[in-house]
């Protein structure tokens, strides 16, 4: 029997070619000021297919404003899920 220590390999460090330089001369005090889009994806085993989820977070309080969940993610999908966001927060 495995120990839990001997099924994982230690996480490497993690290397950043583009770093984060967002919004280092802002202080962000309200929302709707910045937002973030983040894109992860995942494997269906059964289907053999990915799929991949859109989010638009606010970064002041890090609330998804809105997302996009499906088998594509193209940029169309981007500004869909960017026009219905500025429609909710009335911005």
């Amino acid at each position: 029997m495995l120990k839990e220590e001997e099924l994982l390999q230690p996480q490497r460090p993690k290397k950043s070619k583009h770093p984060r330089q967002l919004a280092n001369t802002r202080e962000i005090t309200a929302p709707n000021q910045l937002r973030e889009m983040d894109v992860k994806y995942g494997f269906i085993a059964g289907e053999h297919r990915f799929f991949f989820l859109l989010s638009l977070i606010d970064v002041y309080d890090r609330e998804v404003v809105d997302y996009h969940n499906g088998l594509t993610c193209e940029g169309k999908h981007a500004a869909q899920i960017l026009q219905r966001a500025l429609w909710k927060r009335q911005q």
